[in-house]
């Protein structure tokens, strides 16, 4: 087994990054459709030289003319024998090429048991086509389980920056993982201290919930309306509807250093919300109205195909505005990943999508046909809870599934809640199977907070599994802070409550979770410290969390 970055280079590590070293030092422990990307072998653990892969030469540059790694690199979907890795050219990102010649090229990527790039166990060329805007994907195979690496890109004269990553534990392997989970980082609506707190904390893992992007046009910048930096150089972005647009947003988002960190200090699970095509859709439907399914079907395809280009996931390119990103990822025998979506086949939303309305919910949200995941991918998520042995079932969804409703109103019909019949569903089939072990981590709201997924209404309701939602990373709280105590005070089964911006760190073992709400007390300012708000603790034979 390799200990790929000990103490010293964990410190050289984040120092390159421009971060501070206080975190603790690593544990010891294709292409686009999966398949690795021109590897020339690989020998991860072998202390023979002989037989350590022999690295290609760097691919030339055609002409670049500036360093074309301006959007640092990234790391996803790990597996107890390989990983995914990503970069993409873009000199000028913000531009419609991004600065980059018009041609398919070639990229060296290397992955090394250390940060200096001197025992290089995996290495290869891979492709950075044109039509996908020079993006690359590798999945880069034949390395050692429980194991952390780096990597990096090269062409002509370029090196990207150092990233780090690492594979899952082997199949039963008893393996704790440390992970992090995060979603909503509106560029507009504050800064990314929170990414910077994760970039420095170690951890094996980061699950991103959804809205990556925000589809909207620019604001004017100002602070005192909560709109604290442009959104591009000139700050007259339109609203993303072509996949030039969604592109560009992308790239003006990771030209975000803290982004970028957090990108290169630990492999991601990426799921996506609505904000990466259109606020609150559903399926084709358009949140606007006179938007043709037709006209939505184009906007979808390109936001899906932008989506695909800039994340390390493992899986094929959309077919057109179609993309099936539901997927399981194993941690040994601790924990089942279930990364679920909850926008691509859902019924559109009942009762006008009424928001904060107290007025009693209408007939059409208990309709018993009305679809949240979509027959199949209800049916592939119930068979791998119910089938799955590991110690923690963890459902990455988008939405808040714990009830959030105020005598017979739904304050948010995007939710679960709007879906009652599809909600009951699957926490039956929870239920029938007997799971007690089932973590629900959710986004999409902008607030923290635990709660007790239950079954049933009144006083025979039962809780089947715990909810634990993240805050955003910088979008808008929907309520004041000071409104807290009352949340909890209206919905019992809501444990906690908090309206800061911030992320959600969980240490999971086989037989305790532990979740540390960190947040940020004034994030339109730059440079704001992250603390622990709450600790809650999670039995696997034992729904419900207890604070710590």
């Amino acid at each position: 087994m390799i200990c790929a970055v000990d103490a010293t280079s964990r410190r050289r590590f984040l120092a390159a990054l421009g971060l501070s070293t206080a975190a603790t030092a690593a544990a010891c422990s294709g292409d686009d459709d999966g398949g690795s990307a021109g590897s020339t072998g690989s020998a991860a653990g072998t202390e023979d030289a002989q037989s350590r892969p022999d690295v290609p030469e760097v691919p030339p540059d055609p002409g670049i003319g500036a360093d074309p790694f301006t959007l640092g690199v990234a790391s996803g979907d790990p597996l107890p024998d390989a990983v995914m890795l990503w970069t993409r050219l873009a000199p000028e990102p913000e531009a419609p090429d991004g600065g980059m010649p018009a041609e398919d090229l070639q990229v060296l990527w290397e992955v090394a048991t250390d940060d200096d790039f001197e025992d290089v166990v995996a290495t290869g060329t891979g492709p950075a086509p044109l039509d996908r805007a020079h993006a690359v994907r590798v999945d880069a195979e034949g390395l050692e389980p429980s194991s952390w690496y780096s990597y990096r890109f090269r062409i002509g004269e370029w090196t990207s920056q150092v990233g780090r990553t690492r594979t899952a534990p082997p199949a039963g392997a008893d393996e704790p993982v440390d992970f992090g989970f995060a979603s909503c980082q509106s560029f507009q609506s504050g800064w990314y201290n929170a990414w910077r707190d994760v970039a420095e904390s170690d951890l094996d893992l980061v699950v991103f919930l959804g809205d990556y992007i925000y589809e909207n046009a620019s604001q004017p910048v100002d602070p005192a309306e909560g709109v604290v930096r442009p959104l591009g150089a000139d700050n007259d972005e339109p609203e993303c509807t072509t996949l030039e647009d969604y592109r560009r947003r992308y790239a003006i988002y990771r030209g975000d250093e803290n982004l970028r960190a957090a990108h290169a200090a630990a492999p991601w699970l990426v799921v996506w919300d609505d904000h990466e095509v259109d606020n609150n859709y559903a399926d084709l439907s358009s949140e606007k109205d006179g938007v043709s399914a037709e006209e939505f079907t184009a906007r979808r395809a390109a936001a899906y195909r932008a989506w695909w280009e800039s994340m390390p996931v493992r899986m094929p390119p959309p077919e057109g505005p179609d993309l099936e990103i539901d997927r399981t990822v194993d941690w040994g025998s601790v924990a089942s990943f279930f990364l679920v979506d909850t926008r691509q086949f859902r019924a559109d939303q009942a009762c006008g999508d009424a928001t904060f309305d107290l007025s009693p919910a209408c007939d059409e949200v208990k309709g018993a046909d009305r679809q949240f995941l979509g027959t199949a991918q209800e049916a592939r998520l119930i068979g791998g809870l119910t089938g799955s042995r590991a110690a923690w079932n963890v459902i990455g969804n988008q939405t808040v599934m714990s009830p959030l409703v105020v005598g017979d109103a739904i304050l948010n019909y995007d939710q679960w809640d709007g879906y009652p019949e599809a909600r009951r569903r699957l926490l039956s089939a929870i239920d029938e199977a007997g799971l007690t072990n089932t973590v629900v981590i959710s986004g999409d709201i902008h607030v923290a907070g635990v709660g007790e997924v239950q079954l049933g209404d009144g006083a025979g309701a039962r809780t089947v599994a715990t909810e634990l939602v993240g805050t955003s990373i910088s979008s808008d709280a929907p309520i004041p802070e000071d409104l807290s105590s009352l949340v909890t005070e209206l919905l019992p089964w809501i444990q906690y409550f908090d309206a800061r911006r911030g992320w959600t760190r969980c240490r999971v073992d086989s037989g305790e979770w532990t979740a540390e709400f960190r947040v940020v007390d004034d994030n339109l300012a730059e440079g704001q410290p992250v603390s622990t708000d709450a600790t809650f603790t999670i039995r696997p034979d034992s729904p419900g969390a207890v604070p710590a």
